[in-house]
């Protein structure tokens, strides 16, 4: 295995997500928009919570964090395809980078940008949408990485069961709106129907967001966050074994630009 390989390739990663501004309209203007639209309505909810002084960014900042995280599990896989679409595919295999040199360039990017747009949210909330963080900073890093690195094995795993990039966007939307809706990103769990509940824990948004909410809303601290942490890699580690045992490095993709 070689950094510098795999640098290189990263290089090439990131230059690709960030020549298209379409890239942080998603995955930072558009979950600001909402939030600032769903601020008034969690705080309603939240304070029907028993939490009084709640001004519904608590819900809000973590919320739409969580769900556009998982919109963009997507961006995992599309470096893979972009290679077979423009024909590169072959010539990256039959390069002197080894395969950990090419999954290391490829994912490497793909969880920094996911931990920038979380750690970014949450700060641009903070500053704009006066959301309070009356627990732990780092029970909340924690939260965020371990999320980040479950979004990156669900991309990954979508990845290994798409043969087009049609296929992957549409599990990428589909698993994004149910991780959302299920798991308490775009409602609170409590006022999800009981049959909804019971299936929330089955979600990696659901562990999520009860760490954000932990930590923000009743103040709880590292110790608090490690269950949720160890659900979150747990996630991580059955989607990325999904993908171990699916993905195939001969296998052709169809890449629709």
């Amino acid at each position: 295995m070689s950094l510098r390989r795999s640098w290189a390739i990263g290089r090439h990663e990131i230059r690709m997500l960030m020549d298209d501004p379409g890239t942080i309209v998603f995955l930072i203007l558009m979950p600001l928009l909402m939030m600032s639209v769903m601020k008034p309505l969690f705080a309603l909810s939240l304070q029907a919570d028993g939490f009084a002084g709640a001004s519904g960014a608590e819900q809000a900042v973590p919320g739409m964090a969580a769900m556009f995280a998982s919109f963009s599990a997507s961006f995992a896989g599309f470096g893979f395809f972009r290679e077979h679409g423009w024909g590169t595919w072959d010539r990256l295999r039959a390069s002197s980078a080894t395969t950990p040199d090419i999954m290391i360039g490829k994912l490497g990017p793909v969880l920094g940008v996911s931990l920038f747009q979380l750690f970014s949210l949450f700060g641009l909330g903070v500053l704009l949408l006066g959301l309070t963080i009356s627990g732990s900073l780092v029970a909340l890093v924690m939260i965020i990485i371990a999320f980040s690195l479950a979004m990156l094995g669900f991309g990954m795993a979508i990845t290994a069961l798409s043969r087009t990039s049609l296929q992957l966007n549409t599990y990428a939307n589909i698993g994004g709106i149910v991780f959302a809706a299920v798991g308490g990103a775009l409602v609170p769990v409590t006022v999800l129907p009981q049959w909804v509940q019971s299936l929330a824990q089955a979600t990696p948004t659901y562990w999520a967001m009860q760490g954000f909410l932990a930590t923000i809303l009743k103040g709880e601290g590292i110790t608090d966050a490690i269950p949720g942490t160890l659900v979150l890699l747990a996630f991580a580690g059955v989607f990325a074994s999904i993908a171990a045992v699916k993905f195939r490095f001969e296998e052709t993709k169809v890449f629709y630009a």
